[in-house]
């Protein structure tokens, strides 16, 4: 039987045994090898791009605000962060080798030539790269035949029970979903279509100002998010990034602050202005299909409250996105009246544990395996003692109270083979992972059916 990590070989490639001086290891969080530069910073990026350099990208982190040069980099390498960061989760959209939580960065200086390995999380140094190197591997943009038709078989297994759809922001983004064969786009992040200079949009309505260039680009951005998604479902989440990426006030723990509800709650003209953007980029394009999801609520209010500053929704399906432990005991009245939920199990992970995902996952996971007390991150496959348990009774408690809620999951477990079996088995009818995760999570739904019809022991 083919595995799901043999699906992830053909499309990211074995691991390279590289050579070199090692300079550090850290947490590999995107596969592939990459060869090129030091850049230490956005400016440094966008410089060696300019002369025809490939592109290491080597910070203490990364924000929204960097993203211009995660996407020219041929492979990224963060101080902090594990594989639910924000390095980890763009790094995999885009299908660039990355490695995060190295921790000191003292060693790397701008313009020095690196190897990274982003399956063992080894970074190496060679001499004289020149340029392009022979060892980089990005990802696959077309599956093999064979590859296809083992798909389409699984798919065929499938039938449709639970939907695999891809976390796509751009037009390239979902097109390489769809031809990786996503039914749909199951999350358009708002935030990653305001980046570099049109930051100062967001930070324009987050201070009081006009939305009106704010809400034009967004319909523009949409546009092309749903043309490329040719008629299939696309779930527009809206702005979720903390507050100081655009801006905004300072706070003492961002991820803790005024995002996603919140902000639009905080700042009533922001949902108003996106729900008219979603509509612009709607009756631009015919045939689509685009879905509001709401971010971070933890109070039945805060859907309330929302519904009025969104103004008129029109027909457009309205869902919620269950991050926080309080969302997961309250889903059932949350969920009323919405049209699908989604479980983030990024955050939910995160705010079940106490657990910054951000910082922890290289300082302390080691330890805690050595212990014995786990056997893999929970930011990797989902806590099938805690997490999974809030999951089955909210997905249970939807159910019950609106039984056509369509329920989903979109956070980096949804990529995961062994976290997508415990999430079906829960009641979930829809994944949604990044493009060059959607082959995986198709075998890895057509295994775990296969599993839950003929359990052990049934034949």
């Amino acid at each position: 039987m083919v595995s799901p990590e043999t699906v992830m070989d053909v499309i990211f490639g074995a691991s390279n045994v590289l050579s070199g001086e090692l300079l550090g290891t850290g947490l590999g969080v995107s596969p592939g090898t990459a060869a090129g530069r030091v850049a230490r910073s956005v400016d440094a990026a966008l410089d060696l791009f300019d002369a025809d350099i490939d592109v290491i990208l080597v910070m203490d982190e990364t924000t929204a605000a960097d993203e211009v040069a995660m996407r020219i980099a041929s492979g990224i390498v963060t101080a902090r962060g594990g594989l639910a960061s924000h390095a980890a989760v763009v790094a995999r959209d885009l299908g660039v080798p990355a490695i995060c939580g190295v921790g000191a960065l003292d060693q790397f200086s701008n313009g020095d030539e690196l190897l990274i390995d982003g399956r063992s999380g080894e970074i190496r140094r060679q001499r004289s790269l020149g340029g392009t190197n022979p060892i980089s591997s990005g990802a696959l943009e077309e599956l093999p035949p064979a590859l296809a038709q083992l798909l389409d078989w699984a798919d065929v297994i499938v039938g449709g029970r639970t939907q695999v759809l891809v976390n796509a922001d751009r037009g390239d983004a979902v097109a390489r979903g769809l031809r990786f064969g996503a039914r749909g786009v199951g999350l358009c992040r708002i935030e990653h279509l305001f980046l570099g200079e049109h930051a100062s949009l967001v930070q324009a309505v987050l201070r009081g100002g006009t939305t009106t260039d704010f809400e034009q680009l967004l319909a523009d951005q949409l546009v092309e998010v749903l043309t490329a998604a040719a008629g299939h479902p696309v779930t527009v989440r809206l702005l979720d990034a903390p507050a100081h990426e655009f801006g905004g006030p300072a706070e003492h723990d961002p991820m803790l602050g005024l995002r996603g509800v919140r902000a639009a709650i905080v700042t009533p003209e922001l949902a108003a202005a996106q729900v008219r953007a979603i509509r612009a980029a709607h009756d631009a394009v015919a045939d689509s299909e685009p879905r509001i999801m709401v971010p971070l609520v933890s109070l039945p209010g805060e859907m309330s409250v929302l519904r009025e500053l969104m103004g008129d929704t029109g027909d457009l399906p309205i869902g919620v996105m269950i991050e926080t432990p309080r969302a997961a005991l309250c889903a059932d009245r949350i969920a009323s009246g919405c049209a699908f939920i989604s479980f983030g199990t990024n955050d939910l992970t995160q705010l079940t544990y106490g657990w910054g995902r951000d910082d922890l996952e290289a300082a302390l996971l080691p330890r805690y395996r050595a212990l014995g007390m786990l056997d893999a991150s929970p930011f990797e496959t989902l806590d099938e003692g805690g997490v999974a348990r809030l999951i089955a009774l909210a997905a249970q408690m939807v159910r019950a109270a609106n039984p056509t809620a369509g329920i989903g999951a979109c956070g980096e477990h949804a990529g995961d083979p062994r976290s997508i079996e415990m999430l079906i088995r829960l009641g979930v009818d829809s994944v949604s992972c990044s493009a060059y995760r959607v082959p995986v999570a198709r075998l890895a739904v057509a295994q775990a059916l296969i599993a839950h019809d003929h359990p052990p022991g049934q034949t």
